[in-house]
């Protein structure tokens, strides 16, 4: 692999704008070779001064370059000493002297303040979240320099000279960013402090938690192939049990049960597939999601892992619908129990204690489920609303799994009202449900903001009109029988009205709000904004996407009115399609969440820890001073012995 896609592999995607711009680099040494005059049409002091000339205005780019990556990276290190030394002060405070006035610690220590499991697990987060950081400035150090040394050397191949090493020994080697003295005593530190303090002197054990993956790290191949085997399987599956399905088309009675109880299940692997694709645009871009969603980026799951997950369930799911399908063949009187059986299995794999089949990420994503279950009354993190907006779009899953349950209850219980899957009033709580989420975290951002930004109430009133339009929705469903037309029907017009204004309002909400689109009203980007990761296609089709899949209750109205599709099919279109939207949705709101992190230059989470009193920011100033005097020696100590011996450079490892 050339250097030029190793260096976009392994740079940090937040810090993309303070690397070195090795594309424009060499794209210079590029245009200076390709348009050197010819020796046979010009004169040696005409082409003496055109190299001259590229010279200057090559090496003049690399010196902005340098002085950007060195000033980043000085930022970037003052930051890491001081989050290092307020960490050592809150790991090692319980070890200070006593106030002899008061008797009490001087600096508040873990057994001087409320302490609980949270605390602890509070510092380790933070911990590994500053080890991750340090060696992602590591990283951004040695990959920089890597990518000065090769520029020289690349310049000086093409253009025949020697100029490329002089500066790179001149001005690269002794630039404040390739010192890594005090980067690496802080690596050092963190893992004797965190050894000591948070794993009871036990190395290896803090090393495994502490432990970064490799950049730039692939997926394994059994993983791999497990996705290929079952994704296969489902596909063969799938085409049979179509094929079964239209065999059957003369027993209606059957093909009617077999849609209102497999729908449901259908529609959450059909979704499973998507985020499976979403997980691997995202991961192809370079949009962060693992830092977007907070997840822990040791353990993460990657998509071949997704489309596992999905392509498995989708298979046992076939498998049920084509035993169900052909129960007779197999002697079998009873259809009903192997849609049971695949839901028991399915529920059972995922909330089984078991450290198996990708435990850590089931535990985050039950967490997630918990705090949106009980907003308001826990912080809001992004990974929560966007799973509530999630639920937004499965609301007629959710609907069909209730349903599922009641047929089953009434049906072991011999009632014959058991095939009747027609909704009542339970279906239109928990159509609100999902919208009441999002308006409690909407209300509890509010609330806990500082600024008391009308935003989050212009978010609530959003989803307020959701519940309206179910509202209404539930009112003309159950006095339509009372009519001979549903445009007869009163409730009818107001669910249409209250259904427009709504959709209006939540299409211009992700059109200007979650995509972050008509920022640019002229120029290329028209009607985008400036700076787009995406082909640019894109944008303009998920502006008419997301906006006309919003707006398919209209079709749904039309077909019904003409009895081209039931009620319950038109709900079918309706919910596949609203799936559909939601991933379009998911692929642009994570990228303008990954843009907001480039600007503010976040590259791991923000582990919220209790904040140091007065007396501990005197200690915290002290200890910031030490590193800048082994800093200064360093520098003098480097600086003199620069004509000694050539300095040693740090290697990338790819």
């Amino acid at each position: 692999m050339k250097f030029g896609k190793t260096f976009e592999t392994l740079l940090t995607a937040e810090w993309r704008q303070q690397y070195m711009n090795y594309a424009e680099l060499k794209a210079m040494i590029r245009r200076a070779r390709d348009r050197a005059p010819n020796p046979s049409n010009a004169s040696n002091q005409q082409i003496a001064n055109y190299y001259r000339d590229c010279e200057d205005e090559f090496f003049k780019v690399c010196d902005e370059e340098l002085e950007r990556v060195n000033f980043f990276f000085d930022e970037k290190l003052a930051e890491a000493r001081r989050k290092y030394a307020t960490l050592m002060i809150q790991m090692t405070s319980h070890h200070q002297p006593r106030d002899r006035e008061s008797g009490t610690s001087i600096y508040p220590s873990m057994h001087d303040v409320p302490h609980s499991r949270g605390d602890l697990k509070r510092l380790r987060l933070a911990s590994s979240e500053f080890y991750l950081s340090l060696i992602i400035l590591q990283n951004y150090q040695s990959l920089n320099l890597t990518g000065f040394r090769k520029i020289c050397k690349k310049y000086d191949k093409h253009l025949k000279s020697i100029a490329g090493n002089k500066w790179f020994q001149t001005y690269a080697l002794n630039a404040p960013f390739t010192e890594d003295y005090e980067l690496r005593r802080l690596i050092v530190g963190m893992e004797d402090l965190y050894t000591q303090h948070l794993a009871n002197g036990d190395r290896s054990k803090a090393m495994q938690q502490l432990r970064v993956p490799p950049l730039g790290h692939k997926t394994p191949s059994t993983i791999i192939f497990c996705a290929g085997l079952f994704l296969g399987l489902f596909i063969v599956s799938s085409i049979i049990c179509v094929i079964s399905y239209f065999s059957f088309y003369d027993q209606q009675e059957l093909l009617s049960s077999f849609v209102r109880i497999y729908r449901g299940p259908f529609s959450w692997i059909m979704y499973c597939f998507f985020i499976s694709i979403n997980v691997y645009i995202w991961q192809k871009c370079g949009i962060n999601h693992v830092l977007i969603f907070e997840m822990n980026p040791r353990n993460h799951i990657q998509p071949a892992s997704y489309l596992t997950v999905a392509s498995s369930m989708g298979y046992l799911c076939t498998l049920s619908m084509l035993v169900y399908l052909h129960h007779k063949e197999f002697g079998i009187d009873d259809p009903q129990l192997f849609p049971l059986t695949f839901i028991v299995l399915a529920t059972a794999l995922f909330f089984n204690p078991i450290h198996i089949w990708n435990y850590p990420a089931r535990i985050w994503f039950l967490g997630i489920l918990g705090r949106v279950l009980l907003a308001p009354f826990f912080y809001v993190r992004f990974s929560d609303f966007w799973l509530a907006d999630q639920l937004i779009s499965l609301v007629y899953c959710l609907v069909d799994h209730y349903q599922l349950g009641r047929f089953y209850v009434r049906y072991y219980s011999k009632r014959e009202d058991a095939f009747d899957f027609e909704p009542d009033y339970v279906v239109a709580v928990i159509r609100c449900l999902p919208a009441w989420f999002r308006m409690a975290q909407s209300l509890r951002r509010y609330w806990e903001g500082t600024s008391k930004s009308p935003i989050y109430l212009l978010n609530t009133l959003k989803y307020f009109t959701i519940i309206v339009v179910v509202v209404f929705s539930t009112i003309q469903m159950e006095t339509n029988a009372g009519y001979e037309n549903i445009f007869e029907n009163p409730w009818v017009w107001g669910y249409i009205t209250s259904a427009t204004l709504s959709n209006i309002y939540q299409a211009i909400w992700d059109l200007i709000r979650d995509f972050g689109l008509f920022k640019v009203w002229h120029g290329e980007n028209i009607f985008l904004r400036e700076t787009l990761i995406y082909p640019k296609w894109f944008y303009y089709f998920a502006i008419w996407a997301n906006t006309l899949l919003r707006f398919v209750w209209v079709l749904e109205v039309y077909l019904a009115y003409h009895e081209i599709l039931s009620p319950y099919d038109c709900n079918t279109l309706s919910g596949f399609c609203e799936i559909t939207r939601r991933f379009i949705w998911n692929i642009l709101r994570l990228e303008y969440e990954h843009l907001y992190n480039c600007g503010r230059f976040r590259a791991t989470r923000d582990i919220h820890m209790m904040a140091l009193n007065a007396r501990q920011e005197e200690m915290l100033e002290r200890l910031m001073d030490a590193p800048d005097n082994d800093m200064q020696k360093n520098r003098r100590h480097k600086q003199i012995n620069a004509d000694a011996q050539p300095p040693k450079i740090n290697k990338i490892y790819f």
